[in-house]
């Protein structure tokens, strides 16, 4: 019995995956995926994009300056010691 049993699930697995594929391609006949971006609309997320990263990393140096004691001015020529004496 064991024997008829694993010789039968190779064709049911066949079978199901038949049918899975079938009802696959008929969901996707029916449902298209929507059209890809045009080449103006990849432009426009990519400097969306640029923009938001410039922004993270502004707000974030800004927060370490204060911490650090990084120059709020980049042409001062180095990084300025902070007084650590209370």
């Amino acid at each position: 019995m064991r024997d008829v049993v694993l010789a039968l699930t190779m064709p049911a697995l066949m079978c199901a995956s038949g049918i899975y594929a079938a009802g696959a391609a008929w969901w996707r006949r029916r449902h298209p995926a929507p059209p890809p971006y045009s080449q103006a609309g990849l432009r426009l997320a990519g400097e969306r994009a640029v923009v938001v990263a410039e922004a993270i990393v502004a707000d974030e140096y800004a927060l370490c300056a204060a911490d650090i004691g990084f120059p709020d001015d980049r042409s001062a020529g180095g990084v300025r010691a902070r007084d650590r004496r209370p």
